[in-house]
């Protein structure tokens, strides 16, 4: 991967890969990289499907006398040729799309306080998942250790929207600081990988119903909004603190996710949301240091 100059000075990022039968050079510039074209070290070491475009004449010859050609590509061109196909598929058939079991392979994991993502190829493919579809969210383990580079994993397409690049906020985004894009139709393929794992709210609701004391941890605090508690992946409650406990949590057991036995008042399966009474405090809380004693 490096900066190639396009005309007067103009630099674009260009991804140089190599075909696989015979290792001739192809090279791809940003605005024609596909869905991952913000990533290009993305690319590094991946295998992937790429339309040859142009073949630009070098002005040069080989040690044999023929003349030598420098071949652009575009992995753009064939992500729109395979989710296209993948698109027609769905119109014809949806639940045959929708039902097939499929494995892809993670080349890419953000996971950052305001957005959790992964990038991973199927069948040459750049396609993307929410964290929220990739494992029942938990504060206790981020994305980052639970999904890496390189991790095979089931997944099933949900749905196919036919698109705009441009119509992207990202893609909006760097085209007003003035960033190389792709432009054109695009199929943003929306995929799942919850139905391969077990889901916790059978487990949840069990606890409720049997009035069962279990152990959470808190994820939250706020001095006015109060206490969340997750009970469990992706379900997080109002914790509720009696006013005569002699031990008060701080933000930095949410920092810490100190773990409490709980019990369920109240649950909202819809939301995955409810009430939980804080009973005890197994390991105590987080001793926040007093400045005056310092």
């Amino acid at each position: 991967m490096a900066d190639f100059e396009v005309k007067n000075g103009q630099v674009m990022p260009v991804l140089k890969m190599r075909v696989e039968e015979n290792a001739a050079p192809v090279y791809v510039f940003a605005s024609q990289a596909g869905s991952n074209y913000s990533h290009l070290d993305n690319f590094i070491d991946q295998r992937v499907k790429v339309a040859i475009t142009t073949f630009l004449d070098a002005g040069t010859k080989d040690k044999d006398g023929n003349e030598q050609y420098i071949a652009l590509g575009s992995i753009q061109q064939a992500e729109f040729v395979i989710n296209g196909l993948l698109y027609q598929a769905m119109l014809k058939d949806p639940d045959a799309v929708k039902n097939k079991d499929r494995i892809g392979k993670i080349t890419q994991v953000i996971d950052t306080p305001d957005f959790r993502f992964i990038s991973f190829e199927y069948q040459g493919a750049e396609l993307g998942m929410l964290a929220k579809n990739f494992y029942y969210q938990t504060w206790t383990k981020p994305l980052s250790q639970v999904a890496y580079i390189g991790m095979k994993f089931p997944f099933r397409i949900t749905n196919i929207i036919k698109a705009k690049y441009e119509d992207q906020e990202g893609v909006k985004k760097d085209i007003a600081e003035g960033r190389p894009v792709p432009k054109g139709l695009m199929y943003q393929v929306l995929t799942t990988r919850l139905l391969f794992l077990e889901s916790p709210d059978k487990d949840v609701e069990s606890k409720f119903e049997r009035g069962a004391d279990f152990k959470g941890y808190i994820v939250q605090y706020h001095p006015i909004m109060g206490i969340l508690v997750e009970v469990a992946p992706g379900w997080w409650c109002k914790g509720i603190l009696s006013a005569n406990s002699p031990i008060k949590p701080s933000i930095a057991d949410a920092q810490q996710h100190t773990p409490v036995i709980v019990h369920l008042e109240k649950i909202n399966p819809k939301t995955r949301t409810g009430r939980a009474w804080i009973k005890r405090f197994p390991h105590g809380v987080v001793r926040v240091p007093d400045p005056h004693e310092q």
